[in-house]
């Protein structure tokens, strides 16, 4: 960790100074990464053979330990509005909370910004870093034709920060080392140092590098900085008064796998030795007693030189090559024939070989996949406890993460409140870094659902791990069940109208069917007298044809 106060900061001889303390930092991440890559260069690639094994163990640790932390990307939540706390907070502290309406605009502000910086990919790299190069940084700038708010990852080969003589860390500069190759093989390198002020560039040449410390140089460039800041390329502060940057550093400087490199090159080596012994087995030479050659090993040639007999290499290989060996024995010497073998004892091998990997594993906090324990882990219980190790690991510097998410978060929106006039609070953003682990869900609805009743339905949305917001999730239910509440009420009201609609057709049918009855006994009546009249006149006719 480099540490400077601002004054000396702003001297251009520090630049040099810095440099070479920077150097120093900058060569152990490359050596570190280095090991991570375990890439062959072309040069290796070509002279490659049998005997070179290499077992990448730390970019299994690294991506292992990468996934698990940062995997998936944080959860923000923004503290919700609540009168009475809001005014006993601004009564001590003399801080304004975010209102309602702020609290739906932080939201949307967050949510855009991540998805422009594709936050899940970036905030994984940033952990890759920590974790391999042993710090991280992030740099914020506002693009000019978009308009949009850039969140960029700096190589941590080629970057360093800067703090103040504070006890609490204070960012007080961001150095970054740029490399321009030139076409003869040499190279110019820029040093770019960002502070509140703005950013500056300084300049050294191949020339000056080469003898730079000599009294040649001295006498050349009369006691000039390695590097000369180019006045021109200077760019005043665009960001308030803070660095548009964060910074995490490992305060221990130990990358993950950096403890257990030895004990990787012996599992190697143990690997190594074992193809060596197979390699050695299956090149075995043909034991052969009781059987004497034909032929000489070794005849002279014609100017007198040893050389190798022609027909005792046919003799051998016939042996080789024959499906039957015929062995002639005798009294004193048994007839055998066998291969010359080294006998190993795969059991104690392999014995050691796990030993190995697990003091790795142990050493590193990182859990072995191909532990027993592991592959029958079924549930998530169970995966956390062989996570428990490397979550104790994560928990050193999970804070410093949470720490540098904060900064950003305030640096972004005071921008915004500058520009929009907002009043927009870092404060009230919660954040949640989560872990990627498979997740069982019908178990975890089952478990919440089992207390619900017992604790507030934000509780329960929480304890879902569905990455919910449940501040939202519990507006959007009262919002359904107001609807639902509504629909019910019409649906009421239109079954009681049709019911009144129904009685009221069902008394004008009963009318209807008594007022038919009536017509029909009336109308019976009437055909009765008017039968009665027929049979009456039928009567009179026939007594008066009888008189006739």
């Amino acid at each position: 960790m480099l540490r400077y106060s601002k004054e000396r900061l702003a001297e251009e001889k520090s630049i040099t100074d810095i440099y070479f303390k920077a150097q120093l930092e900058l060569n152990v991440r490359k050596e570190l990464y280095e090991n991570f890559r375990r890439k062959l260069t072309d040069e290796e690639l070509a002279s490659l053979d049998d005997e070179d094994i290499k077992v990448p163990l730390e970019r299994y640790i690294s991506v292992m330990s990468a996934g698990y932390f940062g995997g998936k990307a944080p959860t923000y939540k923004v503290k919700a509005f609540n009168k009475d706390k809001d005014k006993i907070i601004k009564e001590l502290f003399n801080h304004e909370t975010n209102d309602e309406k702020e609290i739906v605009e932080i939201k949307e502000l967050i949510k855009h910004i991540n998805d422009y910086n594709n936050d899940a990919s970036h905030f994984l790299h940033m952990v890759l870093d920590y974790l391999i190069k042993r710090a991280c940084y992030e740099i914020y700038y506002k693009d000019e034709k978009t308009g949009e708010i850039t969140i960029a990852r700096s190589d941590a080969l080629e970057t360093i920060a800067i703090w103040d003589y504070s006890a609490k860390k204070n960012l007080i500069g961001i150095y970054r080392i740029i490399r321009t190759y030139m076409a003869n093989g040499e190279y110019q390198q820029m040093i770019e140092l960002t502070t509140a002020d703005g950013k500056r560039y300084y300049y050294d040449t191949p020339e000056k590098r080469k003898i730079f410390g000599t009294p040649a140089y001295e006498q050349k460039f009369k006691d000039e900085p390695l590097f000369k800041e180019n006045i021109k390329e200077q760019q005043p502060k665009k960001w308030d008064d803070d660095i548009p940057a964060t910074a995490i550093e490992n305060c221990d400087g130990i990358a993950i796998f950096e403890p257990v490199i030895s004990l990787i090159r012996a599992y190697e080596r143990c690997i190594q030795n074992s193809r060596n012994v197979f390699k050695y087995n299956d090149e075995a030479i043909l034991k052969v007693r009781g059987y004497t050659p034909e032929n000489p090993m070794i005849i002279q040639n014609e100017k007198g030189e040893d050389i190798i007999n022609p027909a005792r290499q046919k003799e051998d290989e016939y042996v080789l090559t024959s499906r039957v060996r015929y062995l002639d024995g005798n009294k004193d010497v048994n007839s055998d024939i066998a291969w010359v073998e080294k006998n190993v004892n795969d059991t104690a091998l392999q014995n050691h070989k796990k030993t190995l990997i697990d003091i790795i594993c142990l050493c590193s906090f990182c859990p072995n996949m191909t532990d027993l324990g592991f592959t029958q882990a079924d549930n998530n219980a169970a995966l956390e406890k062989k996570f428990f190790s490397l979550q104790q690991y994560i928990a050193t510097f999970e804070g410093d993460f949470e720490e540098g998410l904060k900064r950003r978060w305030r640096i972004i929106l005071e921008k915004f409140n500058k520009e929009k006039g907002k009043t927009y609070d870092f404060r009230d953003i919660e954040i949640k870094l989560n872990r990627n682990l498979p997740s069982d869900v019908a178990t975890m609805i089952t478990n919440a659902l089992k207390i619900r009743g017992l604790v507030s339905d934000d509780t329960v949305i929480n304890l879902l791990g569905l990455d919910l917001d449940a501040t939202s999730e519990l507006a959007k239910m009262d919002l359904q069940n107001e609807e639902n509440i509504q629909k019910n009420l019409q649906q009421m009201q239109m079954m009681g109208q049709a019911g009144v609609e129904q009685d009221n057709k069902e008394d004008k049918e009963d009318k209807q069917d008594d007022k038919v009855t009536d017509l029909t006994d009336t109308q019976k009546a009437q055909k009765l007298t008017a039968d009665n009249k027929k049979e009456q006149t039928k009567v009179v006719n026939k007594q008066i044809n009888k008189e006739e």
